[in-house]
């Protein structure tokens, strides 16, 4: 079966996990939320982001806001990437930080996309949007993220 590979650019957040983590509490448990299930690890493939994902979608997490943020600040704080040995053996391994010290990056505004699908392909392919398009995005909802960067954000997918 063949699989889609997905290059997006967005205007978005960057922010260290554990700076959005620290900052949970009743007034924003639902929107950090949102962000966490938006966003995505800044990785260059070092399967930080399979971690994150695995933390935040394989288990039931806690829904009240203490317990949340307790466990977040545990599955992150001693979990980190892992690497595959030559025989496919899954290793995790801290070495190059745990998830609380990577950055999350929360797509706001899609500015390009591009899909490639098929099996293993090899080429070119792109797409284009004319050089005055409209950067501007709203961040009112985030008034009260603090320590968030505006950033560019190239988010490559595969599946």
């Amino acid at each position: 079966m063949g699989k889609c590979e997905t290059v997006s650019a967005y205007i978005g957040m960057k922010i260290l996990l554990s700076d959005l983590i620290l900052q949970i509490n009743e007034n924003n448990f639902i929107m950090i939320k949102e962000l966490l299930h938006n966003g995505f690890i800044e990785d260059k493939n070092g399967y930080f982001n399979e971690v994150y994902e695995e933390i935040l979608y394989e288990n039931k997490l806690p829904e009240n806001v203490l317990e949340f943020k307790e466990h977040l600040t545990h599955e992150f704080t001693v979990n980190g990437s892992y690497h595959k040995s030559k025989d496919g053996v899954v290793i995790p391994t801290t070495d190059h930080g745990c998830l609380f010290d990577k950055y999350l990056l929360i797509p706001v505004k899609q500015l390009l996309e591009t899909e490639r699908w098929g099996y293993d392909r090899y080429g070119t392919n792109g797409t284009s949007t004319p050089i005055d398009f409209d950067l501007f995005i709203n961040m009112e909802k985030y008034k009260e993220i603090e320590k968030k960067e505006i950033v560019f954000i190239l988010k490559q997918s595969s599946g």
